[in-house]
């Protein structure tokens, strides 16, 4: 791509020049990054601005408004790989790639939490890559069910069943966030495997293979003993929303429950877990 007319220059990588977005742990408004930009590659103000310009326009960058400021964060305007197996396409966009290897999972952008654009989401994503491809926990063909605690947009209880789960229980207790979720597994065609459920998670005994939640640690602390009892033995839950710096209470937290650690992944400060359930 063309980054500037106005003067000679090396153009930056574009990868590097995404990578300033995408691995800061703070969030960048337009002024801050022009400043990377400058810093980085020895660009002058107006090349720099420019350069923001075009990763606008390209959808590989976006203007987000939160809380009366302007961040720049990543695009979901265009499909985008989430994990080895998951790839995020926003409602109505062509996917490009009819002969990628990615399971497809198409996300309308509305204001659920889920639609992509937060670390956590990207984590449960790659832990449950992780479970059904990596280490195949559920490659028998036995019907596997999930539940999927707080769903928002729905995105993790459609990529258990896009993996193999056979059917998923997804609780959400935001009435706009459970009529977008429906929304979205329409769009994917999972109504049949897949049931939106305005409530609470209701406790229950050795009823799910895989649970997911991306709940703040003090809600998944609080749920640890629902989350233990409700899963089968060796079952698997998959946690995020926590910390870094809250990941060792969590880990006691759920192994004084029965459980141990299988996997562990961090972004931007923000933690998620692969759990296996070992104890009744």
């Amino acid at each position: 791509m063309m980054f500037c007319d106005q003067e000679p220059m090396i153009q930056p990588d574009r990868d590097a020049v995404l990578a300033i977005v995408f691995e800061s742990l703070d969030k960048l408004t337009p002024r801050a990054y022009v400043r990377e930009l400058k810093s980085k590659f020895g660009l002058s103000f107006q090349a720099a601005g420019t350069l923001l310009k075009h990763c606008i326009d390209d959808q590989q960058l976006c203007y987000q408004y939160h809380f009366g400021s302007t961040y720049i964060e990543k695009s979901f305007l265009r499909p985008v790989r989430m994990s080895n197996h998951f790839v995020l396409i926003p409602s109505g966009i062509e996917s490009g790639s009819k002969n990628s290897d990615g399971i497809e999972i198409i996300i309308e952008q509305g204001i659920s939490f889920g639609s992509g654009n937060h670390p956590t989401t990207q984590l449960c994503l790659q832990a449950i890559d992780y479970c059904f491809f990596e280490l195949q926990l559920f490659a028998d063909p036995k019907k596997r069910m999930g539940a999927d605690i707080g769903t928002g947009s729905g995105v993790l209880a459609m990529a258990l069943c896009r993996a193999g789960a056979f059917a998923c229980k997804a609780f959400e207790i935001d009435p706009v966030s459970a009529h977008e979720a429906r929304k979205n597994i329409v769009h994917n065609h999972l109504e049949q495997h897949i049931e939106v459920l305005a409530d609470f998670m209701p406790e229950s005994k050795n009823t799910y293979d895989l649970i997911c939640a991306n709940l703040r640690f003090p809600t998944l602390k609080s749920l640890s003993g629902m989350i233990q009892s409700s899963l089968k033995e060796n079952g698997i839950a998959i946690l995020s929303g926590v910390r870094k710096w809250e990941k060792q209470d969590l880990i006691k937290q759920f192994s004084n429950k029965g459980f141990e650690t299988a996997w562990q992944a961090d972004d931007k400060n923000w933690s998620a877990f692969v759990l296996r359930k070992t104890e009744n």
